[in-house]
């Protein structure tokens, strides 16, 4: 098990770097693409957090999927 609690360990650390990289990337010229590509890579870490049995990463990463979701696809309220 330890061979992929490393494995994991390994991919989570670049999605986390992936997800780092796209918000800086927002910040300066915030783009949908940036939004799906995060989704994308919380959607592969909830996975893989599923299938090693670890639960609170995969709840927190179901969150941040939910809540990527909804802003690629709702539009911005305005002030009002």
């Amino acid at each position: 098990m330890d061979e992929y609690r490393d494995l994991f360990l390994a991919e989570a650390h670049e999605y986390l770097q992936s997800i780092s990289q796209l918000l800086l990337e927002m910040e300066k010229k915030p783009d949908n693409e940036q939004l799906t590509e995060m989704f994308r890579a919380a959607h592969s870490l909830k996975g893989m957090a599923g299938t090693m049995g670890y639960d609170l990463i995969m709840e927190l990463t179901h969150e941040m999927e939910s809540l990527l979701d909804k802003l690629r696809t709702e539009p911005p309220q305005k002030a009002g």
